[in-house]
């Protein structure tokens, strides 16, 4: 009788993780990930029991054991690149860098993060200027020329567009894999 490969895959003693399987198992405090995990981290021996805050000794037999602290296996996860927080799902944070569900390239760096924030207020703050002086420059359609308000208008066009080239091209930037 054969066993199928993915069945014996599970019950092998040195899983083949998908990434983002071994992120969250160990998330979930799997002790089988251990291992797995401190080579996520590209972490030594000494370098997982440091990061775990505990002896060389007591880390070497939790790898001895098979029983590691569910806390340090967390620890590790977050470490390797799992983001647990509610909302998140999916997403993950590899050198540095935020990288959406579905996406291994192009991932956001902390600055461009940040920047996202004020992108949209600034893209609100056009909306809003832009209603102001549409109503302002069909008054003066109806009463005297506006030059100065047209110039207004075409100021902020510019500005609009620039702002949306800037957001396509951090948008290419993160561009899923499978299209890449």
């Amino acid at each position: 009788m054969s066993v199928p490969a993915d069945t014996l895959a599970k019950l092998s003693s040195t899983p083949d993780w998908l990434d983002s399987e071994l992120l969250a198992e160990g998330f979930a405090a799997n002790p089988k990930t251990l291992r797995a995990l401190q080579r996520a981290c590209r972490f030594s021996d000494e370098q997982a029991a440091a990061a775990c805050l505990v002896s060389l000794r007591t880390y070497r037999r939790w790898l001895s054991s098979g029983n590691p602290d569910p806390t340090a296996l967390r620890l590790l996860a977050v470490l390797a690149g799992f983001v647990p927080w509610s909302g998140w799902d999916g997403w993950e944070v590899h050198n540095g860098y935020l990288f959406p569900p579905g996406y291994s390239r192009g991932g956001i760096p902390p600055a461009e993060f940040f920047a996202l924030v004020f992108y949209r207020q600034q893209v609100t703050e056009y909306q809003r200027h832009n209603a102001q002086l549409r109503v302002e420059l069909e008054a003066a359609r109806h009463g005297r020329p506006a030059p100065a308000l047209t110039s207004q208008f075409q100021a902020l066009a510019v500005q609009i567009q620039t702002l949306g080239g800037e957001l396509a091209a951090l948008g290419a930037r993160l561009e899923p894999a499978a299209h890449g």
